[in-house]
């Protein structure tokens, strides 16, 4: 035998390994992707579907779920449509508030609404809080309020922030987050500015700054902006 069929005899591979070596091709490009994408797509169901992620906290008093709600056929005018956009009517929710009461967006129909999403551990929200407090303030009694919608934090650390910054106006408990994704939140802070007739006029994202002093123009513009739009759906 030559040099070369001794080296082709030795580098010969037997049926048997030539099968186990394709069934572990097989398991490498096929089974085992499959696998893995099963149990992603397990881990996702077992996270959207189990019993405790169906259910939502319930108002004591109605038994009404937390969250967005839909309008009532008599509150959407013949044309209108429903969404987070200018120019429709504003999705409404009812929830819990900082003080144990209750709130549905719709029950303000007749006020305008500064909508505010905020967390206490949002920077650019603490910048502008001292501005929305103002803006209550001032226009409370021409039927302005401000609702603060918090994002999934708890009463307490609420409740200390609030009374730091005299927040008086309504803080209502997004607990599940389930209000910013009905309004389509790309961050926060967030404001819709809605009138009396439930219809969002505007969208600021993004902080509301004030004056420091007349020397800083971007804030003054946006002090500015804010009254304006307020100034919009109070007519």
């Amino acid at each position: 035998m030559t040099q070369g069929e001794d080296s082709a005899t030795s580098e010969a591979v037997s049926p048997s390994e030539a099968g186990a070596r394709a069934r572990a091709r097989v398991w490498r490009s096929v089974v085992l992707p499959l696998l893995v994408v099963g149990a992603i797509a397990g881990a996702i169901w077992w996270l959207e579907y189990r019993p405790e992620a169906r259910e939502c906290p319930r108002s004591p008093i109605s038994g009404q779920c937390y969250g967005p709600t839909d309008l009532a056929a008599s509150q959407v005018p013949p044309g209108m449509k429903v969404g987070p956009d200018v120019g429709k009517l504003a999705p409404d929710f009812f929830l819990e508030t900082l003080t144990g009461g209750e709130l549905r967006l719709s029950d303000l129909r007749g006020r305008a609404v500064v909508l505010n999403f905020w967390a206490t551990w949002c920077l650019p929200c603490r910048k502008e809080i001292p501005q929305l407090v103002a803006a209550y303030n001032q226009f409370a009694d021409q039927g302005l309020v401000v609702v603060g919608v918090n994002l999934q934090e708890s009463p307490d650390t609420i409740r200390r922030y609030a009374e730091d910054f005299g927040m008086d106006f309504p803080i209502a408990l997004d607990r599940r987050g389930s209000v910013a994704d009905e309004y389509r939140l790309l961050g926060i802070p967030t404001t819709y500015f809605i009138d009396r007739q439930g219809v969002v006029r505007s969208v600021f994202r993004g902080p509301f700054l004030g004056q420091l002093g007349g020397t800083n123009v971007q804030e003054a513009i946006e002090e500015n902006e804010l009254l304006k739009r307020i100034q919009e759906i109070l007519e």
